[in-house]
């Protein structure tokens, strides 16, 4: 069992406390804050909940969607469950707060220009922790917290939370005049700020002089209506920024340019295609994908876009010689720029024609939450719609984007008021629903149950939302869920499988929840006859690799399929190899390697599917129906992370079934062995390897990164 003390890594943040330290150094509060912390957490938590490290950084949560940035091992469980039990409930509140100060503690290394305010609001509850802790430790082991004492703890926890918040909107209190920072050429601003854009455009008069804007306008043109929308899209987002084609089909379905009953994938790709052969946009070069998923337009074209969106009156955000601002444009689209709470606009009474709204796309505001007030119940008499025995609707709104569009973490964004979603009950033509990447919010208002005709709901990245609306299939039209790296969630509400339409899920628990009537299970899901996408985590100790198969065998429909095991097997020694995710592992018990037939009935991959992806792999070999010849009709196999698994077993060269998979992924799998002849001999008709981290696998083909590709396949 790991020891109760915080561990070597987790003090060395800190520099030792030097007996001179000035008033303004936060490192010795919070290292007498956390001293306390761990001591009731000691005293309160069980011990079979002790044996783990806490997440320490907020890298570590960034690094759990970018797995080639992680090379080190790192043995993690989730954290404590709170149950319906008492006990449970008490244990909740000490790690919630172990785990922000550890986080917090980071941070100020990295940042010490908020020294002083940490230090004067840390120092503040030393004083009634102490005798918190004096208290707990008079009377005998059995002590239990009053309500007094969770109340206080929780005080202070979101306390130290808002403050750990404020971390990352430090570095724009000296964000440099004049201009868009992209330093690092990242495409996400490093996540500074936008300002305003370079000047190509801010002369418009010079800028239809050119040859680009003139070819550009040629070709937006011949676009039909649809695609003309799709290529202005484009003007909302900053220079030189890249952007995703699921973010992109998101918006487009939410407009209603996309179909969403038949395959919208199949539909941008088509579009951003055109695009690309019209020299409108670039792919994203990125040597690990087989195919582009970002974007990126060329400055002149951005701006010849910038401008023809503001000719047509379609957003309206850019204007000469001034930052970015919020105004509704006259095609009735407001987008949310940075400082866009600070303009008269953000109060209701000040945004005209709020009842006329179709979109609200979240460009880089950090507090966005003053746009749930544009719809709610207590707008003035005058802007209100009134008919015999109507309530206040708005109709009109069909996207609410408030989460981040970009693909990284760097850009914060927070709600302050989590209980302004009740308003969403009046939105009641909303399609897209967007929250990705926003902190503090908890839970999601009952409200959300009310938009009975919203196609897309996306949670990607809400690290603080707990559970969902166990009336969830309330949403009848749901067609696309991402819970994706919402990490508090331990359970699945039970009417999840109710949602007859959902065609894309992504971020579903398989957890050790025992109450059946309330949760659902993975095997449930077999009733989303339309289901072609599932990516799922198994926080689930039982849950072997042969449950899985089981649970998912009779899909009808799924095509893609990623899992993700919570953890590794228990080894008296676990060997810090630096090939698994840190983010991915958490402490797993040890998996029931039962017989290939369970009841009867044996494991098999569904019929249909296409794309395999197996996360931190706990077993040491691979099932028979995981062997290669056994894949079927499989054209993607990917398998990252499995510190024990040894490679893909004895295989029969005579046989007759043959592998068809063309793309092959290999990472960080410390003892898989396997040769380039061999993986010729399994893998016929591959056409993409990428190997990283996987030092047995020999011999291959491969360039500097790892990636090998046949000739005729393109790297687009």
């Amino acid at each position: 069992m790991a020891s109760e003390e915080p561990s070597k890594q987790q003090t060395e943040m800190l520099p030792p406390k030097p007996k001179d330290a000035p008033k303004d150094d936060p490192t010795p509060a919070i290292r007498d804050i956390l001293e306390i912390v761990d001591k009731l957490h000691n005293k309160f938590v069980p011990p079979s909940q002790k044996e783990q490290v806490l997440i320490t950084s907020r890298s570590d949560v960034a690094h759990l969607t970018n797995p080639s940035q992680v090379p080190e091992l790192k043995k993690t469980t989730s954290l404590p469950v709170p149950s319906s039990t008492e006990q449970d409930d008490t244990e909740r509140y000490i790690p919630k707060l172990r785990r922000n100060l550890r986080l917090l503690k980071e941070d100020v290394v990295k940042l010490q220009d908020l020294r002083c305010e940490v230090a004067e609001e840390v120092g503040k509850h030393i004083t009634p922790l102490e005798k918190l802790l004096k208290k707990v430790e008079k009377v005998s082991s059995e002590a239990v917290l009053t309500k007094g004492m969770k109340k206080d703890l929780e005080d202070i926890n979101k306390k130290i939370f808002n403050l750990m918040c404020q971390v990352p909107l430090l570095p724009n209190k000296r964000r440099k005049p004049g201009g868009l920072d992209s330093e690092g050429g990242d495409g996400e601003n490093n996540g500074k700020g936008i300002e305003c854009l370079p000047g190509i455009h801010a002369n418009e008069e010079d800028l239809k002089r050119l040859a680009v804007f003139r070819d550009v306008r040629e070709k937006f043109k011949k676009l039909n209506v649809e695609r003309k929308i799709c290529l202005l899209s484009f003007a909302v987002f900053p220079e030189n920024q890249e952007v995703n084609r699921t973010m992109l089909m998101y918006w487009w379905i939410g407009e209603g340019i996309l179909p969403d009953k038949e395959r919208p994938e199949e539909v941008v790709e088509a579009i951003l295609d055109e695009f690309v052969k019209e020299k409108l946009i670039e792919p994203v070069e990125n040597k690990r994908k087989v195919e582009p998923n970002s974007y990126k337009m060329t400055p002149f074209v951005h701006s010849s876009v910038v401008l023809i969106s503001k000719e047509i009156k379609l957003f309206d955000i850019y204007h000469k010689g001034k930052k970015p601002t919020m105004h509704k444009s006259e095609l009735n689209k407001v987008c949310l720029v940075e400082g866009s709470s600070s303009q008269p606009e953000a109060k209701a009474t000040k945004m005209p024609g709020v009842n006329d709204i179709e979109t609200v796309f979240n460009v880089s505001e950090r507090f966005p939450d003053f746009a749930f007030k544009w719809f709610s119940e207590d707008q003035p008499a005058a802007k209100k719609k009134f008919g015999p025995m109507s309530k206040t609707v708005f109709k009109s709104l069909k996207v609410f984007y408030l989460g981040r569009w970009e693909r990284t973490a760097k850009r914060h964004i927070e709600v302050e008021n989590p209980e302004l979603m009740r308003h969403l009950k009046h939105m009641t033509k909303l399609r897209l629903l967007s929250f990705q990447g926003i902190s503090r919010i908890e839970r999601l208002d009952d409200a959300v149950c009310k938009l009975r005709e919203l196609i897309i709901l996306d949670l990607r990245a809400c690290y603080n939302l707990e559970k969902l609306p166990e009336k969830i299939d309330s949403l009848k039209a749901l067609t696309y869920l991402d819970i994706t790296d919402c990490y508090m969630i331990d359970r699945m509400p039970k009417r999840l499988s109710w949602l007859n339409n959902l065609v894309v899920l992504k971020g579903f628990v398989v957890s050790d929840a025992n109450d059946e009537e309330k949760v659902c299970t993975l095997a449930e899901l077999v009733h989303l006859e339309k289901l072609r996408k599932l990516s799922i985590t198994i926080n689930k100790g039982d849950f072997s690799v042969n449950d899985l198969f089981l649970a998912v065998a009779e899909f009808k429909s799924l095509e893609k399929f990623k899992v993700a095991w919570g953890g590794i097997n228990e080894h008296k020694k676990v060997e810090a190899t630096g090939g698994v995710v840190r983010g991915l592992i958490r402490t797993l018990s040890k998996v029931s390697k039962g017989p290939d037939a369970q009841a009867g009935k044996p494991p098999k991959l569904p019929e249909t599917l296409k794309k395999l992806d197996l996360q931190c792999f706990p077993d040491r070999e691979l099932p028979t129906w995981l062997k290669p010849h056994n894949l079927g009709g499989l054209d993607k196999l990917y398998i990252k992370g499995g510190t024990e698994l040894i490679g893909f077993g004895e295989f029969n060269r005579n046989k007759t079934k043959k592998c068809e998979v063309t793309v092959l992924r290999l990472k960080f799998l410390p003892r898989f062995k396997v040769e380039w002849r061999e993986l010729g001999e399994l893998f016929p008709n591959l056409k993409f390897l990428d190997k990283y981290q996987s030092p047995q696998v020999s011999f291959c083909p491969c360039d500097g990164i790892g990636i090998w590709r046949e000739k005729n396949v393109k790297s687009k």
